[in-house]
């Protein structure tokens, strides 16, 4: 032990010069930057601006401040402490004050050979390398009308054989015009039909397909969603011969607009135990329907659905339109328990998401939903689309709106609650930095710290921390799951005397250690 504590404090002496200086990129700013917004502000991606590297990022170092300060990026909507999701994308306040104090203070670069390596994303996705890829046959242009549109595509799947997939990716080829996307399966020639029945590629169809098709609800998509990997032995079937019926709707333009979107396909590598089933709840469960919003009126509906068999959730999705501006969502056992299951403070219909509980949610047969969307229908929404406002109905148009939420689930079975939906298979495509850890921000000021790592793969891992006689002094996490790729802890030092500490974090083939001064 006392040779343990003498080389604890070496190493920690070697290391003091670096405590209390301002932030730098490579080292404090480099690992918020790839965990919470490369993925996204990468050269193909949503982002309109890359964030891969240290000139990219001080470039607009001012606007990285600003729009972390008022929490607008980046763009999580559900409440953290109402409920808990996989993918997370929330900056703790000590990472919003990092940021924050490295652009005040000149936005120093530090040392490159400290900077994490940036992740290896696969082009043309954000999860990986795809299986199949179905295209669009070709382009197709939205007139500059000012009118909406929905038309819907015809995709040959070409399978020889049913397919296994556990995940579905919709990449929007347009994404000023691209409103929403619903794709369907279907084994039939209606669509075919009706496409051959009307000019240009495509045909337009409003309310469904023009038929009921094998699977009218296999995936969709909105603006913001980022596809959702099931858990092994969870997916879905696409049947041999089948067609990908792809439903665009294309929000009004002034100026013609053409697009050209792809699905990509991701095949199960293990056999698939059960079927994901995707089930809407609608206007048609409202406990004080009709779905009609007054003029100038703040309106909040209210929707009870009631579960027939013992479900297992694995995530869901809220779909409203500009009117919309929160939702919650909650489950009542038969027993009176309460379940959280989402809630929305301040809708945007611009970063709408898909939201994947951290483990499957089991729900008991009886088991009663209730979910809540409040609309502003007044002239002081600045999204409102009517000027003056007007009656509000159910509708498919941008100017329409809607009450929906989707969730997927599978029936139950014993042990899904011990299902971790966080860690999911690594895709082939996505090469994660290795196992590294980062500087701890603040330091050595502030009562709650955050600790920046990443992992080469999945694992279970045990973070404390350790006085300079090599003692343990505080567990933050004891054998907790982790995904691969950069991750960020937040801890408190409330109880901790002043003085000189090591963070330790212990996995599967690795220790790896950071300082930390209190004082």
């Amino acid at each position: 032990m006392i040779r343990y504590g003498i080389g604890l404090i070496v190493c920690l002496l070697a290391l003091l010069p670096a405590i209390g200086q301002t932030p730098n990129y490579s080292q404090d700013i480099a690992p918020i930057l790839y965990t919470h917004c490369t993925s996204c502000h990468r050269p193909g991606e949503i982002g309109p601006m890359p964030f891969t590297n240290y000139n990219e990022a001080v470039a607009y170092g001012s606007m990285i401040k600003s729009v972390t300060q008022s929490r607008y990026m980046p763009p999580w909507k559900p409440d953290p402490a109402y409920r808990s999701f996989v993918d997370e994308n929330v900056l703790s306040t000590a990472q919003i004050q990092a940021i924050k104090d490295w652009v005040d203070g000149g936005m120093p670069q530090g040392n490159p050979a400290l900077e994490p390596p940036l992740p290896s994303f696969p082009t043309g996705s954000q999860i990986g390398v795809p299986d199949l890829v179905l295209p669009m046959a070709q382009a197709f242009t939205q007139a500059g009308n000012n009118t909406d549109q929905y038309r819907i595509f015809v995709l040959p799947t070409g399978l020889q054989q049913d397919k296994e997939i556990k995940a579905i990716e919709f990449r929007a080829g347009n994404k000023r015009i691209a409103h929403h996307a619903i794709i369907g399966m279907d084994t039939t020639n209606q669509a075919n039909m009706l496409d051959q029945a009307q000019a240009g590629y495509g045909y337009t169809q409003y309310g469904g397909f023009g038929f009921t098709p094998n699977e009218p609800l296999l995936a969709g998509w909105a603006p913001g969603m980022s596809p959702k990997v099931y858990p092994q032995g969870i997916g879905k079937v696409l049947w041999k011969n089948s067609k990908l019926l792809l439903q665009m709707h294309y929000a009004p333009t002034p100026i013609p607009e053409t697009d050209s979107s792809v699905i990509n396909i991701f095949y199960a590598n293990a056999p698939l135990t059960r079927q994901a089933t995707l089930t809407p709840i609608t206007p048609q469960h409202l406990l004080n329907g009709p779905f009609v919003i007054q003029p100038n009126t703040v309106k909040t509906f209210r929707a009870r659905y009631t579960i027939g068999i013992a479900v297992s959730l694995l995530n869901l999705l809220p779909h409203g339109h500009l009117l919309c501006k929160s939702w919650e969502a909650y489950a009542v056992k038969p027993n009176g328990d309460t379940i959280k299951l989402v809630k929305i403070n301040d809708w945007d219909f611009n970063w709408q998401g898909m939201y994947s509980f951290r483990n499957m949610q089991p729900l008991p047969a009886g088991t009663q939903l209730f979910v809540h969307g409040t609309y502003d229908n007044t002239a002081s929404n600045p999204l409102n689309p009517h000027s003056p406002p007007q009656i509000v109905r159910w509708g498919e148009n941008t100017a329409d709106e809607m009450f929906l939420l989707y969730l997927t689930w599978v029936p139950y079975q014993v042990g899904d609650e011990n299902i971790v939906i966080s860690v999911n298979e690594p895709i082939p495509g996505v090469i994660m930095p290795g196992n590294k850890i980062y500087p701890v921000y603040p330091n050595p000021s502030g009562d709650h710290r955050t600790l920046g790592f990443s992992l080469e793969k999945a694992g279970k891992i045990k973070i404390a921390l350790f006085d300079l006689n090599g003692k343990e002094v505080q567990v933050i996490k004891n054998q907790e799951w982790y995904s691969p790729g950069i991750q960020t802890v937040d801890f408190s030092v409330n109880s901790l005397a002043k003085g000189m500490y090591l963070l330790r974090i212990v996995g599967d083939g690795f220790d790896m250690s950071e300082k930390m001064l209190v004082h």
